[in-house]
């Protein structure tokens, strides 16, 4: 591009910050104002163009994402009957197992009877011998 010769009226602060940033680059003053101006309209064309087709993209995505929430929607309510079959299942499973430990205390308890009575009834010939002598 072609260089022109402009003059602006700038404070004494910008002046100043500017020597400073063109001493601490080791640039030209002329170089330090040029690279902000290209930063400045660097950020606003991203801020116009790119900001506006990510503005353009999310209400493209608007239905697409109402879809997505809906079916999220649904999902919990399929995890919430999940969760209430689960918990009837385990409380099943719990009641079920309480069952099953008191047929177990049963038949122990049977098993023992039926052990003492064998115990008492399988006498030894000379025990029954005995019992009979004496009468």
């Amino acid at each position: 591009m072609a260089k022109v010769s402009r003059t602006y009226r700038i404070e004494q602060e910008t002046a100043d910050r500017i020597a400073e940033i063109s001493e601490s680059e080791e640039k030209t003053a002329t170089e330090v104002v040029e690279a902000a101006i290209h930063a400045y309209f660097s950020e606003k064309y991203a801020e116009k163009y790119i900001g506006n087709t990510a503005n353009q993209l999310e209400s493209a995505d608007s239905p697409a994402l109402a879809a997505l929430v809906e079916q999220l929607a649904v999902k919990d309510a399929q995890l919430a009957k999940k969760d209430e079959q689960i918990a009837k299942l385990v409380e099943t499973v719990a009641d079920g197992t309480k069952a099953v430990q008191g047929a177990q205390a049963l038949h122990h308890e049977t098993a023992q009877t039926l052990a003492i009575e064998s115990a008492e009834q399988k006498e030894s010939r000379w025990q029954r011998l005995k019992k009979a002598w004496r009468g």
